[in-house]
């Protein structure tokens, strides 16, 4: 009778388990989508300029500016939740001010407005902006619109032509270095509004995971704050860092697939319960081997977080320098965190203790060198 129930829990584990697969399946088809929109913009921000960064656009832009005029300074402005926002200017120390005034802020909206730039030869006289005009010193502005009908809205402004005021062909110029510069900035802020969003979307699937046990909230996060630590203090540059911190989220997302029944279990799990635990990273990598963007580094931190430097570990009983590089930096993250956290079967231990296990399992279990330099770091902190 014992033997029927056991192959009843069994079943009903197994049949759980394909159901948390799918349900895996789903969220990583709607990440890789993310991943797709997001490459896309990337690709033709590049192909139609080769630059995808606002300041470096806005500086060019500028220079260019100045190069056909001779004004005493150039400006843009853009529109952003918070107000407008002087991005970049060439003039004289301190002009600059007036970019920041309701001056600049009232041209802008006029330019938005009309969708086209304009000129105003006779500053001083203007019925509704003269005073202010008199007080800043601007006796002639050129202003042309970026992205009217976009999203990264804005102004590219010059004001105080030296000779005779702003001709029909300077307007024109200016015209067409904001049309060029303008979907540079948008797509900029497309991209980095899809990059924000991605990433959000890979922190809210870190805290989808953690949520799936009471026991692991936060763990996710403080994995990635450790890993990044020790790829900081190893030197690694801004790209692979930012790898590191992706893995690290997204290190235990196979654990989706995992029944509530086994994840949540208070006591220690049983062999059989052991071995469907043990899929995780193997899970973890199936849901995300299929975004390109995560293969190498990402995908080998999934996958490999918990093998061994004496072969120990799962899945593959990996040994030493077999094991990834991503792997074995955050098994140092990961081991560290488990056994400073709460369990249902165990409290967390000290922090001391928990360093003390990493340096005596420094070369066994862990790799030694990301130890030492773990080790070092908590230190410095305390």
């Amino acid at each position: 009778m014992a033997e029927v129930e056991t192959g009843s829990q069994l079943a009903n584990l197994l049949e759980d388990l394909q159901k948390a697969r799918l349900e895996a399946q789903q969220l990583s088809a709607t990440l890789a989508e993310a991943w797709e929109e997001l490459t896309l913009l990337y690709e033709l921000a590049e192909q139609l300029r080769g630059v995808l960064d606002i300041d470096r656009a806005v500086e060019l832009a500028l220079l260019h500016a100045m190069d056909i005029l001779s004004a005493e300074g150039c400006g843009i402005i853009l529109k952003s939740e918070e107000g407008w926002k002087l991005c970049g200017v060439k003039c004289p120390t301190g002009r600059e001010e007036w970019l920041c005034s309701s001056l600049a802020e009232n041209l802008a909206l006029e330019a938005l407005g009309r969708k086209r730039g304009f000129i105003i030869n006779d500053f001083f006289q203007h019925p509704q902006c003269g005073e202010m005009a008199r007080l800043f010193g601007i006796f002639n502005i050129a202003a042309v619109p970026i992205n009217p009908q976009g999203h990264a809205q804005g102004i590219l402004i010059a004001w105080n032509q030296k000779h005779g005021g702003f001709k029909a062909g300077e307007l024109k110029l200016l015209s067409t270095i904001a049309t060029q510069t303008g979907g540079v900035i948008e797509s900029s802020f497309l991209y980095q509004r899809l990059q924000e969003t991605f990433r959000g979307t890979i922190r809210a699937m870190s805290v989808a995971i953690d949520a799936k046990s009471p026991w692991t909230a936060g763990h996710s996060g403080r994995v990635t704050r450790y890993a990044v630590e020790i790829a900081k203090t190893i030197g690694l540059n801004e790209s692979e860092i930012e790898k590191v911190e992706i893995s690290g989220l997204l290190h235990d997302i196979g654990k989706i697939g995992i029944p509530d029944l086994v994840l949540n279990k208070p006591d220690k799990l049983s062999d059989e319960e052991w071995q469907v635990m043990k899929q995780h990273p193997v899970i973890g990598y199936e849901i995300l081997k299929d975004i390109w963007q995560f293969r190498g580094g990402i995908l080998e931190g999934v996958l490999y977080h918990h093998e061994r430097i004496d072969g120990k570990g799962y899945p593959f009983g990996l040994k030493g320098e077999e094991i990834p590089f991503m792997g074995r930096l955050l098994a140092v993250a990961d081991g560290f965190d488990a056994m400073t956290s709460e369990r249902p079967y165990r409290p967390g231990m000290p922090k001391e203790k928990a360093l003390q296990i990493l340096i005596e399992g420094a070369g066994t279990q862990w790799d030694k060198d990301f130890v030492k330099v773990f080790v070092e770091s908590q230190k410095t902190l305390r």
